[in-house]
């Protein structure tokens, strides 16, 4: 089959795909109100207009999410439509595809190896940051207890007087510590908690996946589908707190951004196992290949 007619097969099929996303997503999706405004969207449509990005690359995985985006606003308008959430949703499906290219041929068990040890010094970085910064006396009301003259640094800890010598000399001195605090400690704390979660994950779906080369490949899978998913929720918040809900400017970013990554991590685990068994399905009847072929 010439090139011309493997490209024209992918684009029917991702077709196919959209539309089955847009009628899930007219259907089938709600929203869950965060802080007074509809913050969390929750539906199963994704699942669909995931699969061009899995199965073609991300060029048809930002095509697909992108017009899923844009149709699905007309379709059943959320909202206010805003054009840079369309492209954040294009920009989702090709880094979604991006990562499963680059990862679906790593060795899935030096993968494993390699998010435990990240998440065990991640751990420990947190854990030892949080004693250093103790014993220092370094907290969010450091500023406020202590003048910049009676500051010594030569009697802290790397941890501290790192954050102190980058924090003292800005406008919001306070506000920038306390930033600076959550990422060195519970920040770290929680990224390896998120890896020691994506090993769980990787365990509890894999022995629901009957194929063994399906069920490999779900550290991979589970990496490109949350890792797209944390790009996308980080930008969105981002751009719904600056442009959209200005009630949400007098909230910490944070505090927006926990919980939407707490529904996109459990969402896209959920969406993880079901393309996975699609996938499946589609290996076992001979059609995998005659799609990417």
């Amino acid at each position: 089959m010439d090139k011309s007619s493997i490209r024209l097969r992918r684009i029917v099929i991702s077709a196919v795909f959209l539309s089955i996303s847009l009628v899930l997503k007219t259907a089938f999706s709600f929203q869950i109100p965060l802080f007074g405004q509809n913050g969390m969207s929750i539906g199963i449509s994704g699942i669909f207009s995931i699969l061009p990005s899995i199965l073609f690359g991300p060029v048809y995985g930002a095509v697909t999410s992108g017009l899923s985006d844009l149709l699905g606003h007309f379709l059943k308008p959320m909202g206010p439509f805003i054009p840079l959430m369309t492209l954040i949703a294009a920009a989702g499906g090709w880094i979604r595809g991006f990562l499963w290219k680059i990862l679906r041929k790593r060795d899935v068990r030096r993968m494993r190896i390699a998010v435990a040890v990240l998440s065990v010094l991640m751990l420990l970085s947190g854990i030892c940051n949080m004693v250093f910064l103790s014993a220092d006396g370094i907290d969010k009301s450091f500023y406020g207890r202590v003048r910049m003259d009676d500051i010594h640094m030569d009697r802290m800890h790397f941890v501290s007087r790192l954050l102190v010598e980058r924090t003292m000399n800005m406008k919001d001195p306070s506000g920038n510590l306390a930033t600076y605090l959550f990422f060195a400690t519970t920040g770290l704390i929680g990224s390896a908690a998120f890896g020691i979660l994506l090993l769980v994950l990787d365990l509890l779906i894999s022995r629901k996946i009957r194929s063994d080369r399906e069920g490999g490949q779900m550290m991979p899978l589970l990496l490109a589908m949350i890792g797209s998913g944390l790009a996308v929720t980080t930008l969105n918040t981002f751009v719904m707190r600056e442009m959209v809900y200005t009630s949400w400017k007098v909230l910490p970013f944070v505090v927006l951004w926990i919980p939407r990554i707490i529904e996109e991590i459990l969402a896209n685990t959920v969406k993880t196992y079901f393309v996975a068994v699609l996938l499946g399905a589609l290996n076992q009847q001979g059609g995998m290949k005659e799609i990417l072929s």
